[in-house]
């Protein structure tokens, strides 16, 4: 009798911690939240047969940063965004821009978008794909697929409707993050 309660028990146990621990890929998943305030990370950007990469920094609200350092005909370009304005600048010379102009400016603002409304969110829910969080949705008309680590960092962001593809490496978030950025400018 001792020997069949011990065997109930014990699958007992093996299926709690199984359904408490054992996740199914694609099932509800969670990242931490570091959206809201400041950050920087490393850009790569790939639409069709066009790649270009650089820095990305969320200075605050609405306020976004991206220095290009390549190819070598966009290194040293940097666009600003800050309420719904591109600004371009290269070497201290500043023009406007408008957004759509470029379709990588395009990409940028609506990621900056989803970025923004993310940022608003005390938790952060998706899909659970390859140990990470995919946080599926659409953006004026434009299905996406942003990307996080568990943790929160930034890994990718997809926009299908442009074919383009970014990959996020080098995440540091903070407040020391905006300080060193507007100290470099």
């Amino acid at each position: 009798m001792k020997r069949k309660y011990r065997a109930v028990l014990g699958l007992i146990l093996a299926g709690g911690v199984c359904l408490s621990g054992c996740s199914k890929p694609g099932g509800e998943a969670s990242a931490a939240q570091k959206l809201g305030g400041s950050f920087t990370t490393e850009m790569t950007m790939q639409m069709e047969d066009w790649t270009a990469a650089g820095t990305l920094s969320r200075l605050g609200d609405g306020a976004w940063s991206v220095a290009f350092a390549e190819p070598s005909t966009l290194a040293g370009v940097v666009l600003d965004f800050s309420g719904g304005e591109v600004t371009a600048s290269y070497k201290g010379l500043g023009f406007s821009v408008p957004q759509s102009a470029m379709p990588a400016k395009s990409v940028l603002s609506q990621m900056i978008l989803v970025m923004d409304e993310l940022a608003q969110q005390e938790e952060i829910t998706g899909k659970e794909k390859d140990g990470g969080v995919a946080v599926e949705g659409e953006s004026e008309g434009n299905p996406y697929t942003l990307t996080l680590t568990e943790s929160g960092d930034l890994a990718g962001f997809s926009l299908e409707n442009f074919d383009a593809e970014l990959t996020f490496t080098q995440f540091q978030a903070g407040a020391d993050v905006a300080t060193e950025i507007t100290t470099m400018e």
